[in-house]
């Protein structure tokens, strides 16, 4: 056993995934397509202090009453180390946290990441998949760089990049309109779709279809018609959500405005694209060359408390260890 730092970064779905088929091995519904940041970071140290009588996470510098959603993942890496000393988890994410920025999933990306090293367990990519999916549906590909595509077929799982970050390079804006954490969290709104919402059933039907079409934008890279498909993914699952009972609505006023000024630029002719995820901060995604332009159009935006500037990033990795 050693001290082990790992870092991961939140990744953004261009197509998403909402609701579960497996609930509690927390198998998506459906295959999802991502991309991976890399100015926002999310860092776990794991260590084994002598003194410690059961494991023990710090988040933001605050301890956790409980392991949380990353009690699974754990104990997983536990049984396989079959070690059973306990450790002490310590995560900070440099970005607001349980706020619709994928925090959940760099996090977990990042725990497995460094408990992997620390424990000598030596996963297998397709190990540390399954891993990273005990805690969070979408950590699996905070796992991989670049443009990631996670595959679900009949409940198994296959996540790689398809295209590396530098092969494409585009970059991300985040409107931050709330730092508040939601009130519904992704796992529960999932399920309350998924038994409530008439729109569910052709949500899933109908995903492949979406997949397809940004599969293919990917590989030609078509800008506009990534965009295209992305946004309508977006609004799908957004209407799915909005459906539900009691209704799920994670947008504020600033986030309808965000789309709006979104869909101004798009009218000028401006290269770029939103989606939203479960949270009210948009992300907007654009080429290179108007992004100074598309931010400071942005900062105007009523409501937009602050901006995170991206580019595509690595996937989760050991920075450390003692």
């Amino acid at each position: 056993m050693k001290s082990s730092t790992a870092i991961a970064h939140p990744n953004f779905a261009l197509i998403k995934y909402w609701g579960k088929s497996n609930v509690s091995g927390n198998i998506p519904a459906m295959s999802s397509l991502a991309i991976t940041l890399d100015s926002m970071t999310s860092e776990t140290t794991v260590s084994f202090p002598h003194n410690l009588e059961q494991d023990t996470w710090i988040l933001n510098g605050v301890e956790q009453p409980s392991l949380g959603q990353i009690q699974l993942p754990r104990d997983h890496l536990k049984k396989i180390s079959q070690i059973e000393q306990p450790c002490l988890i310590e995560s900070t994410n440099n970005f607001p946290t349980a706020a619709g920025l994928a925090s959940s999933a760099s996090g977990i990306a990042s725990l497995i990441t460094a408990l992997d090293n620390a424990l000598g367990t030596k996963l297998s990519n397709q190990q540390m998949i399954e891993a990273a999916m005990l805690g969070s549906g979408s950590a699996a590909r905070s796992l991989f760089s670049g443009f990631v595509h996670l595959e679900v077929v009949q409940d198994q799982l296959n996540c790689a990049t398809i295209l590396a970050a530098e092969e494409w390079p585009l970059n991300v804006i985040v409107c931050v309109t709330s730092t508040k954490q939601k009130t519904i969290s992704s796992r529960q709104g999932m399920e309350i779709s998924r038994k409530t919402s008439p729109m569910y059933s052709d949500w899933v039907r109908n995903h492949q279809e979406d997949m397809e079409l940004a599969l293919q934008a990917i590989a030609a890279k078509n800008f506009e018609q990534l965009g295209k498909i992305a946004e309508q993914n977006c609004l799908k699952m957004h209407k799915v959500m909005k459906t539900s009972q009691p209704p799920i609505d994670y947008w504020n006023p600033a986030t309808y405005t965000c789309v709006e000024t979104v869909k101004n630029m798009q009218g000028k002719g401006i290269p770029v694209f939103f989606t939203i995820d479960a949270g009210p901060q948009v992300k907007i995604i654009c080429e290179p060359d108007v992004c100074k332009d598309v931010v400071s159009l942005m900062q105007k935006v009523p409501g937009v408390q602050s901006i995170i500037e991206s580019r595509l990033g690595k996937g989760a990795r050991v920075i450390n260890e003692q």
